[in-house]
This record gives C-alpha cells, sequence and structure tokens, in this order.
C-alpha cells in the first residue's frame, strides 16, 4: 500500500471489510501494521469517515495525525 495516505487506506479497509470496518478493526489494524502508538490512534477514531457524532476530524486531520507513522521506515 507505498504511496497511500491514511484516508485512503482505511477507505480501502472500508471498501474490503464493509460494516465489518469500524473504530475497532481500524485501531486492531493500524497499531499491528504501522505501531501507531494507542493515544494516537484514540484521537484519529474522531475521523469523519466513522460517522460518529459529536469532535470530529476531516480526512486531512486524520491523514496528517498518522502521517509519521506511514510513511516511517
Amino acid at each position: 500500500m507505498e504511496g497511500k495516505d491514511a484516508t485512503e487506506l482505511a477507505l480501502l479497509c472500508k471498501a474490503e471489510l464493509g460494516s465489518a470496518f469500524g473504530v475497532i478493526s481500524f485501531i486492531a489494524a493500524f497499531r499491528s501494521a504501522f505501531d501507531v502508538p494507542l493515544h494516537v490512534l484514540q484521537r484519529a477514531q474522531a475521523w469523519e469517515g466513522f460517522g460518529w457524532g459529536g469532535t470530529q476530524i476531516s480526512d486531512q486531520e486524520f491523514s496528517d495525525l498518522l502521517a509519521p507513522w506511514l510513511t516511517a521506515g
């Protein structure tokens, strides 16, 4: 998945898993694949793509938040 940002990867996961892709599977997948710290993933779960109410972060904020781990290595 080289060259994809966090939003693109999350949307790909959502397309593949359908309704099974939610916050819990997102946290598990991104933690396992990219070793993103839990406190960062907790903030990322506010992504508007998950469709939760309340305070949300945009696609760009989501990608920017996770970029350091997706581009490492």
